[in-house]
């Protein structure tokens, strides 16, 4: 079972490896405003999940802020990259600390996990 230390730090570390790829891809592009938005909002989620310290709801209140900076950031562009934009806002929607059942974040955590790569892979194609 993770820790709520060790979850979180697993957020920041998959934000901050979006953020990266995001960076590389998103020269030049006719989305780069919005793709500069995209890594302002992980850069903005990885200090959110550092000081989030161990309050769940801090927690909580973290991961929903950056799910609704996608959606607001997603409904300002189109096609591949509001596609893109939209998953990572529902990935992030979806991690949630629940007191009452904290394998729940585990399972939060392997999802982010594993769709993070595949939207940080769509969100590169749309930024480059």
């Amino acid at each position: 079972m993770f820790s709520l230390l060790s979850s979180r730090r697993i957020a920041v570390t998959l934000a901050g490896a979006a953020l990266i790829s995001m960076t590389a891809a998103c020269g030049g592009a006719a989305n780069a405003e919005a793709c500069t938005e995209a890594q302002s909002i992980l850069t903005n989620a990885t200090t959110s999940m550092s000081t989030a310290g161990t309050d769940p709801a801090k927690f909580n209140e973290a991961t929903q802020k950056v799910a609704d900076d996608f959606k607001a950031l997603a409904a300002k562009t189109d096609g591949d990259l509001a596609t893109a934009i939209t998953g990572f806002a529902d990935v992030w929607a979806n991690i949630k600390i629940d007191t009452a059942n904290p394998a729940g974040l585990a399972t939060s955590i392997q999802d982010l996990t594993s769709k993070s790569q595949a939207f940080s892979t769509e969100l590169a194609k749309a930024c480059s």
